[in-house]
């Protein structure tokens, strides 16, 4: 199986003053990113870079708010996952003389910090890195599984959830001033929630996972994939009572 490159640019939408939502190129196994800029510094930071194909595309979407790649000073990763991670090798290539800080919560960052393919790739996926163009190797990660927040955005100060279930190191990132939740895999819109089948993912760690996220006040869902949503807490609500359907299966 073979991806091909995308260059057609990423669609974007501005969420709140300063972030900046980038839907995930369908049928390509990519992810939504969140960029946010740094009101002060003028610094990127982006939630997720989505599957290394998708990085051109991205940079495009980028340029029509008139954001530089080149700023991109932090890349904060919500799971451990392909469609989420693979975009960092391309990303280091191109900026090797100024390299963002990579952001990634206990097992995330054991994986990225080893350049584990196994782990990227859960499961019996029939896909490979060379199928992305990417070759996978070892980098420097900030772990951040003994922070309380994260709070080097000007504006932002984002709380971390540990949410697993959709896989070992899996984290949400919640501002509580503005209410956005940013949950990677864990919960979707519309009632669904991510995949419990992978090595080290678990049904009763992500219904309880959810459950923690619905106990929040959030209006702004920005999920790793599929829509978003100003509805935040309806959004999460829905997915905590479809999962709980599933109880008496597992």
């Amino acid at each position: 199986m073979f991806y091909r490159n995308h260059t057609s640019k990423k669609i974007g939408l501005e969420i709140v003053k300063n972030l900046y939502y980038f839907h995930e190129i369908e049928g390509q196994l990519d992810c939504n990113i969140y960029c946010i800029v740094d009101e002060e510094s003028g610094e990127i930071s982006l939630f997720d870079i989505g599957n290394g194909i998708s990085l051109n595309g991205l940079f495009e979407g980028m340029k029509e708010f008139n954001l530089d790649y080149n700023n991109v000073a932090n890349v904060i990763i919500t799971h451990e996952h392909v469609d989420h991670v693979l975009g960092i090798y391309p990303l280091m290539e191109l900026m090797k003389d100024k390299p963002p800080k990579i952001y990634a919560y206990g097992e995330t960052a054991k994986i990225l910090l080893s350049g584990d393919e196994s782990k990227i790739f859960p499961g019996n996926f029939p896909i490979r890195p060379q199928d992305f163009g990417v070759q996978i190797i070892p980098h420097r990660v900030i772990d951040i599984s003994d922070r309380k927040e994260i709070d080097f955005i000007s504006d932002f100060i984002f709380q971390l959830h540990y949410t697993p279930g959709h896989s070992l190191g899996s984290v949400s990132y919640y501002e509580p001033s503005k209410k956005i939740l940013i949950p990677g895999d864990v919960v979707f819109c519309g009632g669904s929630f991510g995949r419990f089948d992978f090595p080290g993912s678990s049904f009763k760690d992500l219904k309880n996972s959810i459950k923690a996220l619905n106990d929040l006040d959030v209006k702004y869902l920005l999920p790793g994939h599929m829509g978003i949503s100003d509805n935040g807490n309806n959004q999460i609500n829905s997915s905590y009572v479809m999962i709980g359907s599933y109880g008496s299966l597992f």
